[in-house]
């Protein structure tokens, strides 16, 4: 019990001793008006200090018992609660209070304090590598590998192709590499030539032609059927012999003195000066797309992510070393921030006005809070609260009601003693 809370039930119990002894006295002495007024002043005295504190009780309990208009502080528990949390978010802890508090304080400054007496290197060595550990834990690689592909593919299609293929043929000319350029190509030829699809295909194409030339008119597909019935037509041996033909001729322009070999050559000086057009640029650039449209990289991207997550799970040298580039380039920062006054300044008006912002969008939590924290306490504990917050003054209240009661018996005695 608080020393003031004591001392006011001391003042009441001295009140209604006084009472009592001078409700003696009247009743030995009847007639005595010194006793006649002692009862006057202590009856006042009492009279107030029981209503001090009938009132300062019936507002957190029911006192003896009464049950009208008492304990109004769990009555209008909610109230009270609302009250408190709209004074607390509206008044105490409005967007303006809070934007001049933090413009008010160094934020760096402050950090800057904290991290030379709290944090040391080791210690942000240990926080990095926990961090790499459980970011690898919880990390999906299949989501990262699709993401992946969407960036990689859109800042692919952002990017145009020609000034590059421009560039490179610029390069392959001036470093006369378009013969191996032409080598490389013919090579790739000869390898496509000489696989049996090719000769499939050129079968293939054989057939359809002579299907077509059948169907123009009844004259052709009379000459296509005599010819196939004398065997004058046989695909299989013509589409051979193409098939032998092509590789024959794709060999040929493997020479070095070859006429092909030499347009190749002023070909690609032309196609390097057409590449910074806009017609070709855009040619280009749809071929880019349509590549890009066909092209998966969602595989190999989280294979890859998977693989590097393998590495983070556990204790390894991979982890280790990214942790300690990590904690190297923090340390980096952190000086150039400490030695420039530029970046301080930058870095305190970005620090005030996030926190601003974050303030002013999640001010609403600060009411929230208040009340979630209020609605747990039970109706004791509230009234405890209030009671502590409320200091010593209540307690002075029924104090003051002993002696202002006092002080009115005394003048009611006195007006009886006059009259």
């Amino acid at each position: 019990m608080k020393p003031v809370k004591r001392q006011a039930n001391r003042v009441l119990a001295a009140a209604a001793g006084l009472f009592a002894g001078a409700l003696a006295l009247k009743y030995h002495y009847p007639g005595n008006e010194l006793a006649a007024a002692l009862l006057t002043i202590s009856e006042a005295s009492l009279a107030g200090g029981v209503a001090d504190w009938f009132a300062v009780t019936a507002l957190f309990r029911r006192p003896l018992g009464f049950p009208y208009h008492t304990a109004l502080v769990p009555r209008n528990r909610e109230r009270i609660i609302e009250a408190l949390t709209r004074t607390i978010e509206q008044d105490f802890f409005n967007k303006q209070s809070i934007a001049d508090r933090i413009h008010q304080v160094n934020i760096l400054d402050k950090l800057t304090a904290y991290a030379g007496t709290r944090i040391s290197k080791a210690g942000v060595r240990t926080v990095l590598d926990t961090l790499l550990a459980e970011l690898a834990q919880t990390i999906d690689p299949g989501a990262v590998g699709k993401y992946g592909e969407r960036l990689l593919k859109v800042i692919l299609r952002r990017q145009s192709a020609a000034p590059q293929a421009a560039a490179l043929l610029r390069w392959t000319l001036q470093e006369e590499k378009g013969g191996e350029l032409y080598t490389a190509v013919v090579n790739e030829l000869a390898v496509r030539c000489a696989q049996e699809g090719t000769r499939e295909a050129i079968y293939n194409y054989l057939e359809q032609l002579k299907q077509n030339t059948a169907q123009k008119n009844w004259l052709a597909s009379l000459v296509t059927g005599v010819l196939e019935g004398m065997d004058g037509i046989n695909l299989e041996d013509a589409a051979t012999a193409l098939h032998e033909e092509l590789i024959r001729t794709v060999d040929e322009l493997a020479g070095p003195e070859h006429p092909v070999r030499q347009w190749f050559q002023e070909e690609l000086k032309e196609v390097s000066v057409n590449l910074e057009t806009p017609e070709w640029a855009a040619i280009i650039d749809d071929w880019k797309n349509g590549q890009l449209a066909r092209a998966s990289f969602a595989g190999p991207l989280t294979a890859v992510v998977q693989a590097i997550l393998e590495a983070f799970k556990r204790p390894s040298a991979y982890r280790d070393s990214v942790a300690d580039w990590l904690v190297g380039q923090l340390a980096s920062y952190w000086q150039q921030v400490k030695e420039s006054t530029l970046l301080q300044h930058r870095a305190e008006t970005y620090l005030k006005t996030l926190l601003t912002d974050i303030f002013n969008k999640e001010h609403s939590l600060v009411g929230q809070v208040a009340g979630s924290a209020l609605r747990k306490l039970s109706d004791e504990e509230l009234n405890q609260f209030i009671e502590d917050k409320a200091g010593e003054d209540l307690d002075w209240i029924r104090i003051n009601g002993v002696f202002v009661g006092g002080i009115a018996g005394l003048v009611l005695a006195v007006v009886q003693w006059l009259v």
